[in-house]
């Protein structure tokens, strides 16, 4: 039975920890040069266990972290657009700071569209259905599976995962870019571990041992 490797994308332009982040969403953002240097050294490191596969987002920075990936492994790549994280629309590209409001207005309504994108939910239930499909896939496996996705759709992992309310996401923080979560299914429970992280996700601790709610 393989695992579930989720690895966040190396970093960008726009990906800075202060009052300068913006908000990436679905613009095409390469990677910068210390994001490279993250794709290579996550590569480096997953490649140190058995990979059947790779799963990504088929935006550019996720595919070059994807492709450090495959280099090191040898694995084969599969792009899927239900990995892509919240499409906001127009508040792409805006300071995080600026639009943090509105943000988190949409996350507490999250039925509500961003201006010209997604509503929250929408966001929610696609990555929530490829995910448990992922997870059902690598455990069918007998070597494990990497997911190259978006913070994002880490934050709302253990929200799909364990049934939490989508309302409740954190809108910031998250794992750092070219880190790694894991997730094993055992049973029906499965179990998440973040690796190599500044800031955790505050619930992961709680929600380790919490069984996946009923599909119908």
């Amino acid at each position: 039975m393989g695992k579930l490797i989720l690895v966040r994308h190396g970093r960008t332009v726009l990906n800075t920890t202060d009052e300068h982040e913006r908000l990436r969403g679905w613009l095409e953002v390469p990677l910068d040069s210390q994001g490279l240097r993250e794709a290579e050294e996550t590569a480096l490191h997953v490649a140190r266990y058995p990979v059947a596969q790779i799963y990504t987002s088929d935006l550019l920075r996720a595919r070059q972290t994807a492709a450090a990936v495959a280099n090191a492994t040898g694995a084969p790549v599969f792009s899927a657009l239900n990995l892509r994280p919240w499409n906001v629309g127009t508040l792409a590209g805006q300071r995080v700071t600026d639009i943090l409001p509105i943000l988190q207005r949409l996350e507490h309504e999250p039925s509500e569209p961003a201006p010209g994108g997604e509503s929250f939910l929408s966001f929610y239930e696609r990555y929530s259905l490829a995910l448990r499909e992922l997870l059902l896939i690598a455990s069918r496996a007998r070597r494990n599976v990497v997911v190259v996705t978006h913070v994002r759709n880490l934050l709302a992992t253990p929200a799909a995962l364990f049934g939490g309310d989508p309302s409740k996401i954190p809108v910031r923080g998250g794992p750092k870019t070219g880190s790694l979560t894991w997730i094993e299914q055992q049973g029906k429970t499965p179990r998440l571990h973040v690796e190599d992280l500044d800031c955790c996700l505050p619930a992961l601790v709680e929600l380790h041992t919490q069984a996946v709610p009923t599909v119908g």
